[in-house]
């Protein structure tokens, strides 16, 4: 949610994405575009399908013989997730693209904050401990700061987007068919609602930014997060007078135990044919190359 009225302070404290090791433009597209406008649509939403194959997100996706571990081998993954965004970074400035979405709009100033920021980033986690203390303390140093923000990063993303309440499956889910729904007809403030769950309360909502508020960050990602937690209770009680899933969680430690099980659970389900909605490894590889949302 956003942090203040001013729009210069919004995109000024955006930057702190680009020094603590993202991009602030790259995100834009990746998470805005692709993700928020799409989420958890299998075929445009690319969190869905740029962790394949080492991930199985959804059950149309193929299904890998490795996949039915990935419950427990995704732990094993995610202290390097914050690399993969960086390498993600790079890769989309200068293919002009994410796995989802072409940067069409990105004028050459903040292309070149991509840069800039990149080398704030490595000279702050890498250069600066590596002149001044050593490469043994500054290896030791800058690898504990990337488990560590991927791992805060994959614990309150992944869980508020994979649980069973958020996704399609066999039998189809009430979010399943709200997804099977054709795009120009689909309601989109039910989409965010239905493949949005969240965890927590105030004290989470402080600590994650609302982050853990999933479906008011999702539903009014330009106010501030600080209002989620007063907002929730109005979208839940407006969600139950008309009969839509409304997934919301006490706490982290109760939802978690879901994701887990749900990764479980989707990583052992079976193929789905593609004439029923299935996907190759081909289509899949192809949406990547050409930036899915141009090829719509």
């Amino acid at each position: 949610g956003a942090m203040s009225t001013k729009e210069w302070v919004n995109q000024f404290l955006g930057l702190m994405d680009d020094v603590s090791g993202g991009s602030s433009l790259m995100w834009r597209y990746h998470h805005q575009v692709s993700h928020h406008i799409h989420c958890n649509d299998e075929e445009v939403d690319e969190d869905v399908f740029s962790a394949y194959p080492l991930l199985r997100f959804d059950h149309r996706l193929p299904r890998l013989w490795f996949h039915k571990f990935q419950h427990i081998y995704m732990w094993a993954l995610y202290p390097f997730l914050q690399l993969l965004f960086q390498s993600g970074d790079i890769r989309a400035l200068i293919d002009g693209k994410t796995d989802g979405c072409h940067t069409y709009g990105a004028s050459k100033n903040e292309k070149l904050s991509v840069v800039l920021g990149k080398a704030v980033h490595y000279t702050l986690i890498y250069l600066i401990p590596l002149v001044t203390c050593g490469w043994k303390t500054a290896l030791i140093a800058g690898m504990s700061y990337v488990a560590t923000q991927s791992i805060v990063l994959a614990t309150t993303f992944a869980v508020s987007h994979n649980v069973p309440e958020t996704k399609g499956g066999t039998p189809q889910t009430f979010t399943g068919h709200r997804l099977a729904e054709d795009r120009s007809e689909r309601d989109w403030g039910i989409q965010q609602l239905v493949t949005s769950a969240n965890w927590g309360g105030v004290f989470g909502c402080f600590m994650t930014g609302g982050l853990n508020l999933q479906i008011e960050h999702h539903l009014f990602p330009a106010i501030s997060f600080m209002h989620y937690p007063a907002i929730s209770k109005i979208v839940e009680d407006e969600a139950k007078k008309r009969g839509l899933v409304y997934a919301s969680y006490p706490r982290l430690s109760t939802i978690m135990p879901r994701y887990i099980k749900f990764m479980r659970d989707v990583g052992r389900a079976e193929d789905v044919p593609v004439a029923e909605g299935g996907v190759t490894a081909e289509m899949i590889q192809q949406r990547k190359d050409d930036g899915v949302l141009s090829i719509l």
